[in-house]
């Protein structure tokens, strides 16, 4: 909503839709269900019944704070399996196993990597049982797949 202009909500037809900045809310924004909005990003809402009315120049806004919480969001899970993973092996073994170049995995932890949302999945899966899921890696790509 582009200057201070006010104007009657659509949806109820009472309350007036004016930029709010707010704590609390959220947003479900690519693989993640939770992702906060910042609490300095206004948004156009209505007074009486809380309806957003995002307008163009406010669903850029919104999507560049989303795409930068989804991506502290994705390198902090991806630390965390890291680490667990790390408890159970060495990190050049796991780097091996999923197909990544050496020292990949310590670039993520420092964030010189950004880690795609399908490696913080496969990490996820491993560090939820690192010892079982290493070794079925290692089975599946030592042995020829079963016809």
């Amino acid at each position: 909503m582009t200057g201070s202009r006010v104007r009657k909500c659509h949806a109820c037809g009472v309350g007036e839709v004016r930029p709010l900045a707010a704590d609390g809310r959220i947003a479900r924004y690519r693989t993640l269900a939770t992702v906060p909005i910042p609490r300095d990003l206004p948004i156009p809402t209505c007074s009486n019944c809380g309806a957003e009315w995002l307008d163009e120049e406010t669903t850029k806004a919104l999507d560049e704070a989303l795409e930068v919480a989804y991506r502290a969001e994705l390198r902090a899970r991806a630390v965390q399996s890291i680490e667990r993973i790390n408890q159970h092996a060495a990190q050049r073994r796991v780097e091996l196993l999923l197909g990544l170049s050496q020292g990949y995995l310590s670039k993520v932890r420092s964030g010189a990597r950004a880690p795609s949302p399908e490696l913080v999945s496969q990490l996820a899966l491993l560090a939820g049982d690192p010892a079982a899921r290493l070794r079925e890696l290692e089975d599946y790509w030592s042995n020829p797949p079963a016809s």
